[in-house]
């Protein structure tokens, strides 16, 4: 029941936003992706073993949805369902949002809402799972086809902080190295194709 509420509350967001109102100008993006291992927000989700992902996507007028679904969380098969709204003002933009992250084992399931604001090459982002009364802010760089980023999670069971550094070999290849608070760096190959 509990994810048919979530599946609910993610349609009427959508409608609500009229992304169902034109079905010709409803255009979604997919792709497909294996990892070496989970890495989400510097810690190493599941065994550490490869894990496959999926990613549908949509954007119209500034409002970007989609669902994420991934087969190596230590809570079993994932999928997450997003929304959110992006612009730009004086060149700065901004982004907010809604996740609905969903798991095997309902209780792992959580909700956030995010905002991210950036100028340039730079970036700050602050996602808020206001039920569990935790934050992560991410701070972020890029640099042609790298990308640093910095974390700071109050979420128990994931490391305080982490620092990654991520290289995008070609549109398909990305390479991160990321080292949490404390532990020892975690690498992490990446390949994804659309389709």
């Amino acid at each position: 029941m509990k994810t048919f509420n979530k599946t609910l509350i993610a349609a009427t967001t959508i409608a609500t936003f009229g992304l169902a109102a034109a079905p010709t100008a409803l255009a979604l993006d997919a792709s497909a992706s294996l990892a070496t291992s989970y890495l989400f927000r510097g810690g190493e989700e599941g065994s550490g073993s490869a894990v496959v992902n999926a990613d549908i996507s949509g954007e119209m007028n500034g409002v970007a949805y989609g669902l994420f679904v991934s087969s190596g969380d230590t809570d079993g098969t994932e999928h997450d369902f997003y929304a959110s709204y992006s612009g730009e003002m004086g060149g700065v933009s901004y982004t907010i949002g809604y996740a609905d992250y969903n798991y095997a084992s309902e209780a792992a399931d959580f909700e956030e809402t995010f905002v991210s604001l950036g100028f340039g090459p730079a970036s700050v982002s602050v996602y808020d799972d206001s039920d569990n009364d935790t934050q992560y802010t991410v701070v972020g760089y890029e640099a042609g086809a790298f990308s640093f980023a910095y974390g700071d999670n109050d979420a128990a069971g994931m490391p305080e902080t982490h620092f990654d550094v991520s290289y995008s070999v070609n549109d398909s290849l990305s390479l991160t190295v990321s080292k949490p608070e404390d532990e020892d760096a975690i690498v992490v190959a990446s390949y994804s194709l659309p389709f």
